[in-house]
């Protein structure tokens, strides 16, 4: 007979150990993703890249628009400076100074004078 010193002199019977109950674990959280959802997901991706895209399009084009405006002031500046030396050259006063200098010419009754070196 086996003493125990819990009930005087009388023997426990012996009871079958219980497994021990382990509490849920809250770091394992499955995430259930349907498959509407994913759709959606790689839908609004695509949207997402396709407009970052034309933005980036839209900003290039801008740039280049004020590159060319720049570049047509610049011309039409040019345009007026070269209209203004055309107007000058078609003018007589112009036409007889060149006459006079680079070709040697003069008006009746002139004499020329050549400078001797």
């Amino acid at each position: 007979m086996i003493s125990s010193s819990v009930g005087r002199g009388k023997a426990l019977p012996f009871k079958k150990p219980q497994p021990v109950k382990h509490k849920k674990s809250r770091l394992k959280i499955k995430y259930k993703i349907s498959l509407p959802l994913i759709i959606l997901l790689l839908i609004f991706g695509y949207l997402v890249l396709s407009i970052g895209g034309e933005i980036d399009k839209l900003n290039n084009m801008q740039h280049s628009v004020a590159e060319l405006e720049q570049e047509m002031q610049l011309l039409q500046e040019r345009n007026s400076e070269l209209r203004q030396t055309l107007t000058l050259l078609e003018s007589e006063n112009y036409v007889e100074q060149v006459a006079r200098e680079q070709l040697g010419l003069v008006k009746p009754g002139e004499t020329l004078i050549v400078p001797a070196n």
